[in-house]
């Protein structure tokens, strides 16, 4: 029998996509799925566009507390083997659980993820990003990378649901940077291994009202403090090798990596309305020249 994979979709004024997004899971090839969905107080029509689908998926409603909140709702009342975290934006390729399901039965204490294609609010695909493939490496060396920066978009991961019952999902300040924190937590406390599939198996929808997208220089300013928050946990000698770890890496990065993580240094220290588009751009190049 196949193991069940609870889908949990955090809601909040999804109503644009939200109907692609659920039927994409539906029309899954892997049929063994709950889904959970988390109404998180929206205002506009999500919920009613939730009940339509009442007969297939299970709804939550509160008022609006926060991404946190709304994943560590839907994470109490999970039955699967695994967990599969999905935003209402987003588009599951239509054998994206199964492929993951796949992959994760040849491994443990492991997080699946995998490579993804980016579109607008009209579903136009405009790249894929092709992810690092660091599987080889070591737990220590993937870890150093994953220091240095976000390795993972969490709309393409596959996770153990018994990770759970030793890591959770905290409650920030700055929503955006709550699936790295999750993953550094996972990496650095708790020795979860992370394995790529080098596929686009999720298409990721970049529009204008994203949470993501909005003041993007304050976000990587908080995910530095939390960086230093999750070494703190650590013992002395761990800790201090992770430092020099990822100093050195550092120094092995190209001049044009150098110099275009210098720019988005500086950029931080704009206004965000004058820095966050250039900032996303100089990211987006960054990640795809690693």
């Amino acid at each position: 029998m196949s193991e069940l994979v609870s889908v949990i979709i955090p809601v909040y004024n999804a109503a644009q996509f939200l109907k692609d997004s659920i039927e994409s899971v539906l029309n899954q090839t892997y049929s063994n799925i709950e889904i959970i969905c988390v109404n998180d107080g929206s205002t506009d029509n999500s919920l009613d566009i939730l009940k339509s689908f009442s007969d297939k998926i299970t709804i939550i409603s509160q008022e609006n507390q926060g991404l946190s909140s709304a994943l560590n709702v839907g994470i109490k009342e999970i039955k699967g083997k695994w967990f599969k975290w999905f935003s209402p934006d987003d588009i599951m390729l239509s054998n994206t659980i199964e492929t993951l399901v796949n992959t994760g039965q040849k491994f443990s204490n492991t997080i699946i993820y995998s490579n993804w294609d980016l579109i607008d609010e009209k579903n136009n695909q405009l790249r894929s990003f092709q992810e690092s493939n660091y599987n080889k490496l070591s737990n220590f060396e993937y870890n150093v990378r994953l220091l240095d920066r976000q390795l993972i978009n969490v709309n393409t991961t596959l996770i153990p649901s018994s990770l759970f019952k030793k890591c959770y999902v905290r409650y920030l300040d700055d929503p955006v940077a709550v699936d790295y924190d999750f993953f550094l937590t996972a990496a650095l406390l708790h020795d979860i291994k992370f394995h790529l599939i080098p596929k686009s198996l999720v298409r990721y929808r970049i529009h204008t009202k994203q949470l993501s997208h909005k003041n993007i220089s304050k976000t990587l300013e908080y995910v530095s403090q939390i960086k230093d928050e999750i070494l703190q946990h650590l013992d002395d000698s761990s800790r201090n090798r992770y430092i020099n770890g990822l100093k050195q890496y550092q120094q092995t990065k190209s001049t044009k990596t150098k110099a275009m993580e210098l720019g988005v240094k500086l950029l931080s220290t704009m206004p965000s309305f004058v820095s966050d588009r250039i900032i996303i751009f100089y990211l987006n190049k960054i990640r795809q020249s690693r």
